[in-house]
C-alpha cells in the first residue's frame, strides 16, 4: 500500500512542477520529464493503479472483487 501511494504522490507531484514550468517542463533544461516517465514506467510494470488497489482491497477484506 505505501508503495502504490509513493508512486501515486510522486506522479501527482511530477505533473504539477510540469504544470508549472509549462512548455519548459518537456525540455532537458528540468528533469521532470525524466522523471514522470520513469514514474509511468512503473505503473505500467508493476500494474495499473486501480489493479493494486483491488488487489489490496481483496487481502484486505478476504473479498474478490473480480474473479
Amino acid at each position: 500500500m505505501a508503495k502504490r501511494n509513493n508512486v501515486d504522490m510522486a506522479l501527482k507531484i511530477a505533473r504539477e512542477a510540469h504544470q508549472i514550468l509549462g512548455a519548459m517542463g518537456i525540455t532537458g533544461d528540468y528533469s521532470i520529464m525524466r522523471h514522470m516517465m520513469n514514474l509511468e514506467s512503473v505503473i505500467t510494470y508493476e500494474g495499473t493503479h486501480d489493479i493494486h488497489l483491488l488487489i489490496t482491497g481483496m487481502d484486505i477484506t478476504g473479498i474478490a472483487a473480480f474473479k
